[in-house]
């Protein structure tokens, strides 16, 4: 089965069980075949971000495409 790969970026400011889609100021969903992937693809686009010194933070959010076909969600 699929994984989703929710990449979120977030005000530092922002606590952590608060940064979901509607918070974020920017995500990015991939697809990937396994937990260890999504992992891998979350930590490689959270390393790439340029703007992680601007006072912003990622978060990484692994899960499965719900029934109705939505993506994870990162918490909402």
């Amino acid at each position: 089965m699929k994984i989703i790969v929710l990449v979120l970026t977030c005000l530092a400011s922002t606590p952590q069980e608060e940064c979901t889609k509607k918070t974020a100021i920017d995500f990015r969903e991939i697809a990937a075949d396994s937990i260890m992937q999504c992992a891998m693809a979350g930590m490689t686009i959270a390393a790439s971000d340029p703007r992680g010194n601007e006072g912003l933070r990622t978060k990484i959010v692994c899960g499965r495409p719900t029934k109705e076909g939505s993506r994870a969600d990162g918490g909402q």
